[in-house]
């Protein structure tokens, strides 16, 4: 029998876990979608990459502002040169007003304009979309210690 406490738990667990009720993503098209939403990273194409952005994302950010905030971001780690695809995971999303999307997560090591592969990493989440997937966040990971991905 479980105690109230367990059983407060394992319906928290379920309730997280969706119940079952959460929409696949096709993880081609979602790898797909993030590597390009990388290629444009990579080639200064910021109109393109949000393009990518899921709805939520470009309702609150001017165009014109994307390509300097990029740019910002990007001084953290340098300009992504390349990608090697390090890692996928799995997840979920919860937004403002409640409801949840499945994710994925694409982890990428990339040379970058201040550091060689192996020291800054980027990652690039998808999430459905309507009837399509959209990059839902993204940015850059700079390794402190060790290397997470040998």
């Amino acid at each position: 029998m479980l105690k109230p406490r367990m059983l407060g738990c394992v319906l928290f667990a379920l309730a997280l876990a969706g119940c079952g009720h959460s929409r696949d993503i096709d993880m081609a098209a979602a790898r797909k979608l993030s590597d390009g939403f990388m290629a444009d990273w990579i080639a200064h194409r910021s109109d393109s990459a949000l393009d990518k952005m899921e709805p939520s994302f470009t309702e609150m950010i001017n165009r014109s502002e994307f390509a300097p905030q990029l740019e910002k971001l990007s001084n953290y780690c340098g300009w992504p040169l390349d990608i090697e695809l390090k890692d996928i995971q799995s997840g979920f999303k919860i937004y403002t007003d409640g409801h949840k999307n499945p994710t994925r997560k694409f982890v990428y090591a990339a040379n970058t304009t201040q550091f060689p592969k192996g020291q800054c990493y980027f990652a690039v989440d998808i999430v459905p979309s309507g009837d399509t997937l959209k990059v839902t966040t993204f940015g850059p990971l700079k390794v402190t210690s060790g290397n997470p991905y040998p």
